[in-house]
């Protein structure tokens, strides 16, 4: 049996009405959201225009040519546990907007209750029979009803979805920072590994100078003052090994816990470490290029702080909504008996119907100051907003002038290898030929091997600027959380 049809048509009258008011007001309290223009600009940095577009790939770190890379930015990906607190905290947003949009329907509850009841012999019994001791069974069905007349509903359910967006690109550009991470990681690994060959060899270099210089001293062809400098300058080399074994030792133990290990297991899940330098990196070509109208879309920071400006938008309307009358519609069909075998039957029936509307009339002023606290909340939104983008481009232009000045310093680098690899094979020509004698052939051998880490250490920073550039166009990921946003506009 359903419960309209145990009411009178005419009950449904004033219920149909308030429905009906429901229907035709379509608006919402509150200025409804628009997009912030993206700003006109041509360049990222002082007389560089930008026309072209080649946004980073999804998996930009594979232009690196790396197995090991890939293989350690995947796993960090998958294991790292600040992207599965990111995960579940998408999940909750995701969640809570559910939760606000079952606000749209009727609730409905069904309950039933017994009790013994002994009215007194003094006081008349509620029952017809006059009895004073009885069981009384009820059951009850409720249904009640909030009409979103003026949109308070749909305004906090767009708040909550433009939350689950803020999130959700929060998540892109954790995903971005990690992969970052761990390619600034590996870079400094391979450049310290290699680094340390270079220095083993000028230290070997060092210690057969230092002996030459010592049997030259005792043979009374050099002097102490000789055998002192020697001795200053391998000690000087053997001095910067420890340092360089430590900063190794510090970046594996940032891998592991980037990847989700501990830094004791991080030989056994690793496996041998890379045997070859960062020489074995390649330079990504051409690097990636975003037009400066469109970086705003491709940043995933950018993304969120505008979702968090549409969410504190949407905040004004709630707080408006506040402010006008509020609508609740109800009804409740009840049985109440003293024998459940009679409890459903016509005679122990009752029902009732609620229509309410509540207009705040004066409560101190705290409507009033909430929705200018959520004015002043959508203000601070839109600063900071504004504050992401200036950074955004600003990292841009950072990273474009490292890699500009950085390049100029690999190139003279390349230089300097190339020349004291001439000098030092002209040098061992002439000590072979009897031309020169052995300390000239070690120092050009030393000066050789300098330039070669001067190297290294230039060509690691050069590739950590490439990675940087990548970071800062948004790191590819804004392809994938375009494709699984839906639009925030409009109340899903």
């Amino acid at each position: 049996m359903k419960l309209h049809d145990k009411l009178p048509s005419t009950a449904w009258t004033p219920l149909l009405g308030l429905f009906a008011a429901a229907a035709l007001v379509g608006c919402a309290a509150g200025p409804d959201y628009r997009e912030p223009a993206a700003p006109q600009a041509r360049a990222y940095v002082r007389g560089e225009v930008v026309d072209t577009q080649a946004p980073p790939p999804a998996r930009w770190w594979a232009a690196y040519g790396s197995e090991r890379l890939n293989g350690l930015v995947e796993r960090a990906l998958q294991r790292n546990p600040g992207m599965a607190a990111a995960e579940a905290n998408l999940r909750q947003a995701q969640e809570n907007v559910n939760a606000q949009r079952g606000l749209f329907y009727p609730s409905v509850q069904l309950g039933y209750n017994v009790s013994r009841q002994n009215s007194g012999a003094v006081l008349s019994s509620s029952l017809n029979s006059g009895q004073s001791l009885y069981n009384l069974h009820t059951a009850q069905l409720n249904v009640g009803f909030v009409p979103d007349v003026f949109g308070g509903n749909r305004r906090q359910l767009e708040s909550l979805q433009a939350s689950e967006d803020s999130q959700r690109y929060q998540n892109d550009a954790l995903r971005t920072t990690i992969a970052s991470n761990v390619a600034a990681a590996v870079m400094q690994e391979l450049s310290l590994l290699e680094q340390l060959r270079i220095l083993d060899e000028t230290l070997g270099l060092a210690r057969e100078q230092l002996q030459h210089t010592r049997a030259q001293q005792q043979a009374g062809y050099s002097s102490g003052l000789d055998l002192a400098q020697q001795e200053a300058a391998y000690a000087q080399v053997e001095a910067l090994l420890p340092p360089l074994n430590k900063q190794l030792e510090q970046t594996r133990d940032l891998l592991a816990v980037l990847c989700g290990d501990l830094p004791s297991d991080w030989a056994l899940t690793t496996g041998n470490t890379a045997a070859t330098g960062i020489s074995s990196l390649q330079l990504p070509q051409p690097l990636p290029q975003v037009l400066p109208s469109q970086l705003v879309r491709f940043r995933p920071d950018v993304q969120a702080a505008a979702a968090q400006l549409h969410a504190a938008y949407a905040g004004i309307g709630v707080s408006a909504s506040a402010l006008l009358p509020q609508f609740s519609i109800g009804a409740n069909l009840s049985y109440s008996a003293t024998a459940l075998s009679t409890l459903f039957s016509p005679a122990q029936q009752s029902w009732n119907l609620v229509a309410g509307l509540t207009q705040p009339l004066f409560d101190g002023g705290t409507l009033r100051a909430r929705k200018r606290a959520a004015e002043a909340a959508a203000e601070a939104a839109q600063a900071q907003y504004q504050s992401t983008v200036l950074t955004a481009f600003q990292n841009v232009a950072d990273t474009l002038y490292a890699l500009e000045h950085d390049r100029r310093a690999l190139e003279a680098a390349e230089r300097n290898v190339a020349a004291s690899e001439r000098l030092a094979r002209l040098t061992e020509q002439q000590f072979r030929l009897g031309y020169a004698g052995r300390p000239a052939w070690l120092a050009a051998q030393q000066a050789w091997l300098q330039a070669r880490v001067a190297l290294v250490g230039a060509r690691a920073t050069y590739l950590g600027d490439t990675v940087a550039l990548y970071q800062a166009l948004g790191g590819g990921w804004q392809l994938g959380a375009e494709a699984q946003a839906e639009p925030p506009s409009t109340p899903r």
